[in-house]
């Protein structure tokens, strides 16, 4: 077995979920087999003080989750159970210091670090460890910032890097040649041959050729198109700008939206100015189409929404076909 471990110490009373959702969080990084989760991680019928002694020994860090309570958890008799010489936890956290193993306290739930008096005599080393907190409202950043400490200890898994998907950009269409685009050789070649003609000096020619020459320019002047309406509609059809994302009502995050010749393209931020995603798309009059991914989940899905105030408003579904999630979304410009 490897010297490479992360031991993983908490009080089911006080902090068993936020100790399951770390152990998920370290396991993604570092594997599963790196990370021994206190007392669970035992096999039924194994001695857990000589099967924890056996873990510390393959282990480089250990972690100490700290709840509210965690100090304060009482026997059935009244007595606090961390002055319990028999206590796990009281046994995983002094073997560790006593074997001068890194140990991280690790705060949850608004919790402190407890005081010398509220420690027996072989823990009050453990006050002097810099603590490291965890909150529900930062989970992500706090958890990064903890693995990346880890990191420093123990070398993350490696990977195989999947490359982001590629998301077929719309086709612009071709757009209409005019009558001179598309008729300018005839043309040419009238005008060449009425040029080789006038060289020639023939007075009949000269005065056929003024006649034809006003004709031709009443039957065929190039007359510049009015501005159709659909030009109008993509001069109006400017998305740039910064838009507020909500999903069910609730604003998630901020698309920063760069209109493009034949599309958009946009970058996702959320309620943190944290970078969380990216994507394309494509406007038909009031509809929208765009292509989505989440960089940290991992997670493509696909936004159909339609407009009925100019463009001001977007509303429609979102759907994330690899997860099996359909939910409302509404974009409205900041």
């Amino acid at each position: 077995m490897s010297y490479n471990k992360i031991f993983v110490s908490y009080r089911r009373q006080d902090a068993s979920g936020e100790a399951g959702r770390l152990v998920d969080n370290l396991e993604e990084v570092f594997g599963s087999e790196a990370v021994f989760l206190d007392v669970e991680t035992l096999e039924a019928g194994l001695d857990f003080v000589q099967a924890i002694d056996q873990a510390l020994n393959n282990c480089k860090v250990l972690i100490a989750i700290i709840g509210p309570h965690w100090a304060n958890i009482k026997d059935a008799d009244g007595n606090l159970r961390l002055f319990n010489e028999g206590d796990f936890i009281r046994i995983e956290i002094s073997a560790a210091l006593e074997r001068d193993i890194r140990v991280i306290p690790v705060l949850v739930n608004g919790a402190r670090m407890p005081s010398d008096s509220e420690l027996p005599e072989e823990l009050k080393a453990l006050n002097r460890r810099h603590a490291h907190e965890l909150s529900s409202s930062r989970w992500k950043y706090d958890t990064d910032q903890l693995i990346a400490v880890l990191s420093k200890i123990i070398e993350p898994q490696k990977k195989p890097v999947n490359p982001e998907p590629i998301r077929p950009r719309p086709i612009p269409q071709p757009k209409q040649k005019g009558w001179f685009a598309k008729n300018y050789l005839w043309v040419l070649g009238i005008f060449v041959v009425l040029i080789v003609l006038f060289a020639l000096g023939s007075e009949d020619f000269q005065e056929g050729y003024e006649d034809g020459l006003a004709a031709s320019s009443t039957e065929y002047a190039v007359i510049p198109p009015p501005v159709s309406n659909d030009q109008e509609s993509r001069e109006s059809a400017t998305m740039t700008g910064n838009w507020s994302v909500y999903l069910n009502g609730e604003k998630v995050s901020t698309f920063v939206m760069t209109t493009l010749e034949d599309g958009v393209e946009f970058t996702e931020y959320d309620l943190i100015n944290n970078n969380v995603g990216n994507g394309m798309g494509y406007r038909e009059g009031n509809q929208l189409f765009l292509d989505y991914y989440n960089t940290t989940e991992d997670v493509v899905g696909e936004f159909y929404l339609t407009t009925g105030n100019q463009g001001v408003t977007w509303e429609g579904l979102a759907s994330f076909p690899s997860i099996q999630v359909e939910t409302n979304i509404t974009l409205r410009k900041d």
